[in-house]
């Protein structure tokens, strides 16, 4: 759903349906059932009240702020959705972030890149476990996190052509609730109540927070075409290499943070 402003009094809005929802229509089944809907604030700037104040910065947010239209992948749309919380009088400052801590990050990075390798040769490291943790920073003055924005369940999304999370060392589809026309796979995954202690001291060590832990891989049928299709494919006489570079996203259900972590293939 998009607002368009067409320069009169008069507030336009342009409502499409989702991929899925234009599935659920066209199977005409009386399962199509709007439930429920979500803002988002994509557009806006908030560095601008930063740079400028808390006065001119919202004027120049009002006025020169350009609204998006309707944007019918769910995968594209609402990357910064409103949150509703039960307690009309709560003020949060600090919005949970969330944090790799497997694989490690290193320096000042906030993710460390998954790296899988392809090959016929038992060596291959075709998955590998990601763990991620919900925390607030230090600055925050908080070491408790509101019940209204802790993460008991996250959504994994990646490209279903060359990954898939993994279970007992296997591919596993069975927690899937979505793939769009792009071939990003959705997976919902449960978190577990963690006391991780987090050796950045910027971290509070929080009572509350959760922790995701899954196992990442390889598909079953990857192949030398598929370097070809999303990455490099080198061949130089009877050796060949070849490299991909894609994503990871996480999303915590409840506070709407999200994290991309980079993940390498490589052929060997």
């Amino acid at each position: 759903m998009g607002f368009l402003d067409h320069t009169t009094n008069n507030i336009i809005i342009d409502a499409v349906l989702t991929e899925r929802g234009r599935e659920l229509l066209a199977l005409n089944n009386g399962s199509f059932n709007i439930a429920n809907f979500a803002f988002g604030d994509d557009e806006v700037d908030y560095s601008n009240i930063v740079k400028y104040g808390n006065n001119i910065g919202k004027e120049k947010i009002e006025k020169n702020t350009p609204i998006f239209e309707a944007q019918t992948n769910e995968n594209l749309a609402l990357k910064y959705n409103n949150i509703s919380l039960s307690n009309s009088n709560l003020r949060i400052l600090y919005v949970p972030t969330l944090r790799q801590i497997t694989p490690t990050p290193t320096g000042n990075n906030t993710t460390a890149k998954i790296s899988l390798v392809y090959n016929n040769n038992q060596n291959s490291v075709i998955s590998q476990t990601v763990d991620i943790i919900s925390t607030l920073p230090k600055e925050s003055g908080q070491n408790l996190i509101d019940a209204n924005l802790a993460d008991l369940d996250f959504e994994v999304k990646m490209n279903s052509l060359l990954l898939s999370v993994y279970n007992g060392g296997a591919p596993d589809t069975s927690r899937t609730i979505d793939q769009d026309e792009n071939f990003i796979q959705t997976y919902r995954i449960n978190g577990v109540k963690s006391f991780t202690q987090l050796s950045s001291p910027n971290d509070f060590d929080l009572t509350n927070r959760f922790k995701l832990t899954f196992d990442v891989g390889l598909i079953a049928n990857l192949n030398n075409d598929s370097f070809k299709q999303f990455g490099v494919l080198t061949v130089n006489g009877n050796t060949i290499t070849g490299t991909i570079n894609t994503y990871i996203e996480i999303v915590g259900l409840s506070s709407g943070s999200r994290l991309l972590i980079p993940v390498e293939i490589t052929l060997n």
